[in-house]
């Protein structure tokens, strides 16, 4: 392992490499970051021939890396040549523990769009000590899976400016679809769940990233992620999905920020509208998550849902939108909300930028403190501002500090 001041100082002749390039979302991001002037960014993945292509596609003169995610030996030449790796390549509990070792030891910054919790909990366990050692940013959760969440909820605290005694972000507007990989991922969640009763209680457990999950304050509630209930404002409100994982993302994002957004009540609904046809629609949201987590686990279903590196057509991913909002009470009482939103479908278009700007905060703002964080942690303001830029804004509203 080396230090902090030894990563700034390797020789690497690439500023950043994106791991997984021939899959769906590799490819978008790695035409997103074609559009970036300045910078040396190398293709990486199984097939040189694949990557090749994609980069005869985008008439790019990159660099092609052709190397095994499972070979340890293959991930820490990648690590060494590069100061950032975007990796793509899932499901991360079967394909990502290697390139996460390598670039721990060798002080290289890390981003991903893993949304699996028990792998991030183990990388977590395993390596957060050796990435602090050496400098290493190792940063989960850049796609749709968790910035709007995590990074709402680091500008709402900016905004306020004191603690929460609640938050919960409501979805207000998604139009998108689930790729391939995602739900490969959810499979591959499931299934270690199933598998292992231990792994399955840390999974449920709010705290299931936060640094010691035992020692976080226990808040009665919190793990109510799929409720049907009534928002502050009237509305009736069903389960968002991805809430079981957003939540801990932004929990850890609280722990590893010395609990500054307070020991507060976290939570992520859908809205669904007021009155008798509002609660119809939560239940029947409801229904509608709790047999998606049941039919991509079935066989007969394989055929009807995308395979890892399939995704829309360009046309269909220029339909997609998102708009979230954070909505706030803070120890004082104060009411606060931040509107995250964006146009471009959640899972692709909008990923492939959140995880691009992502590497590029990395890059521009060397040093830091390592370790396995969160995108609040360790990208902070300069991401929000880059998040900006490309495209996704950032309202807030209420009584400032």
């Amino acid at each position: 392992m080396v230090d902090t001041g030894s990563r700034l100082e390797r020789m690497t002749d690439l500023d950043i490499v994106v791991h997984g390039a021939t899959g769906f979302v590799g490819r978008l991001t790695a035409q997103y970051l074609s559009t970036i002037p300045g910078i040396q960014v190398g293709l990486s993945g199984r097939d040189a021939a694949k990557l090749e292509a994609v980069r005869d596609e985008l008439g790019v003169e990159w660099d092609i890396i052709a190397v095994d995610a499972l070979d340890a030996a293959d991930m820490t030449t990648l690590a060494a040549r590069t100061k950032v790796v975007i990796s793509c390549v899932g499901p991360y509990t079967r394909l990502g523990e290697q390139l996460v070792r390598a670039c721990a030891e060798a002080g290289t910054d890390y981003v991903d769009l893993c949304g699996e919790a028990l792998f991030i909990r183990d990388m977590i366990d395993q390596y957060h000590p050796t990435a602090q050692q050496s400098g290493a940013r190792i940063v989960s959760s850049c796609g749709f899976d968790s910035v709007p969440s995590d990074m709402g909820m680091f500008a709402l605290h900016s905004y306020a400016g004191e603690p929460f005694r609640e938050v919960t972000m409501v979805v207000e507007e998604l139009k998108g679809g689930i790729s391939g990989g995602t739900i490969d991922s959810m499979r591959a969640v499931s299934a270690q769940a199933r598998s292992d009763r231990d792994q399955a209680r840390l999974l449920h457990n709010p705290y299931t990233l936060s640094p010691i999950p035992s020692a976080e304050p226990r808040i009665e509630g919190l793990e109510k992620d799929f409720d049907v209930t009534k928002l502050a404002d009237g509305r009736w409100s069903g389960p968002f999905f991805m809430a079981m994982f957003n939540t801990r993302i932004v929990r850890r994002s609280n722990s590893l920020r010395d609990h500054a957004y307070g020991p507060f009540r976290y939570h992520e609904r859908w809205a669904t509208g007021r009155g008798l046809w509002g609660r119809i629609r939560a239940l029947g949201l409801a229904g509608i998550t709790a047999g998606l987590f049941w039919v991509i686990q079935q066989k007969f279903a394989q055929r009807w849902i995308p395979s890892p590196g399939e995704g829309p057509s360009e046309t269909d991913r220029k339909k997609g939108r998102f708009t979230v909002r954070h909505v706030g009470t803070t120890e004082s009482g104060r009411q606060v909300t931040c509107t995250v939103s964006a146009l471009g479908d959640p899972g692709y278009e909008v990923t492939a930028m959140m995880l691009s700007q992502a590497a590029l905060t990395l890059l521009h703002n060397p040093g830091g403190t390592g370790g396995v964080l969160t995108p609040a942690t360790a990208l902070g303001a300069p991401y929000v501002e880059r998040l900006e830029s490309g495209g996704m804004s950032f309202t807030l509203a209420g009584d400032p500090a």
